[in-house]
């Protein structure tokens, strides 16, 4: 029998943090020490995108045209809604333009559940674009997107150490 789907609700943490000593296996405490994003980032605001190239290996002998994977870019937006008190407003304060950090995702365990060593993360390493505010529309919070630029190899698979 097939066990339950794995859900996301409440189930995503995002955190952003300035430094981590290795990508692959980040430490409890600089998780725990980062800037939590989840509860300011809107529930469809997590983008991150994993777009492959593909490498033609046609030989002039082929009859077929083939290909094989090439490099991947990662492709990362958020969209991150705004807080009235400006102490208050850690999206917006976190994630200013040139900033370099680490933008670390877990997602099977409850937001709220401190990191611990054996979580699997995703640990992306990036640069702050610019923050875009988005149009004001009726019942919905004041929003903000940014970009994150992926400027060194990702680790996806990563593995948080004690």
């Amino acid at each position: 029998m097939a066990g339950a789907d794995l859900l996301g609700d409440g189930n995503v943490a995002v955190i952003f943090a300035l430094s981590v000593a290795s990508i692959s296996a980040p430490t409890a405490s600089e998780c725990n020490g980062g800037t939590a994003l989840q509860e300011f980032i809107t529930k469809e605001g997590l983008q991150i995108e994993a777009e492959q190239e593909a490498v033609d290996n046609t030989a002039l002998a082929s009859r077929s045209e083939t290909e094989d994977a090439g490099t991947t870019k990662y492709q990362i937006e958020l969209t991150v809604k705004r807080k009235e008190v400006p102490a208050e407003d850690v999206g917006y304060n976190t994630l200013v333009a040139g900033q370099l950090g680490y933008l670390i995702v877990r997602r099977d365990k409850a937001h709220e559940t401190t990191f611990a060593a054996d979580d699997r993360v995703e640990v992306y390493p990036v640069r702050c674009g610019t923050q875009r505010d988005q149009p004001p529309e009726l019942n919905t919070p004041q929003t903000f997107m940014i970009k994150l630029f992926n400027h060194t190899a990702p680790d996806t698979r990563a593995v948080v150490a004690a």
